[in-house]
């Protein structure tokens, strides 16, 4: 059975190039432009994890996490940031909130892919610190 992806960025460039990666490997990816399209996907096809931008339109990231977490408890979510540096109590926000990694969006595909799988076969879920 193929592991679902729910890939919630308003960077249509970077959103499509996740999609194709993960596609790629046959996972099943949804793609959302903002909270509110993200939080109505996790509604239609639930997701083994869930990679979210930190700044999104509609609703921010943090109350994304919240409602996701909230009607999908088992929900792995990683945070990905443009901008990673000065935004630690950010990530230590989301972490609190149920993300498992913060992650910027300068890593390369290998670490993405990296930070990706070790989750969804992380029976613990932990809370991760990238």
């Amino acid at each position: 059975m193929a592991k679902n992806i729910l890939i919630i960025d308003d960077d249509i460039s970077l959103r499509d190039a996740l999609k194709e990666i993960f596609e790629g490997m046959n996972y099943e990816v949804s793609v959302a432009c903002d909270g509110k399209e993200g939080e109505a996907s996790c509604r239609r096809t639930a997701a083994d994890i869930i990679v979210t931008d930190t700044y999104i339109p509609g609703k921010d990231e943090l109350e994304t996490i919240r409602e996701i977490k909230k009607e999908y408890p088992e929900a792995k979510i990683i945070v990905m940031s443009g901008i990673y540096k000065g935004q630690g109590d950010f990530f230590q926000v989301s972490r609190y909130l149920g993300a498992i990694a913060c992650i910027g969006k300068t890593c390369g595909p290998d670490d993405i892919i990296t930070i990706v799988n070790f989750p969804l076969d992380d029976n613990e879920g932990e809370n991760r610190g990238y």
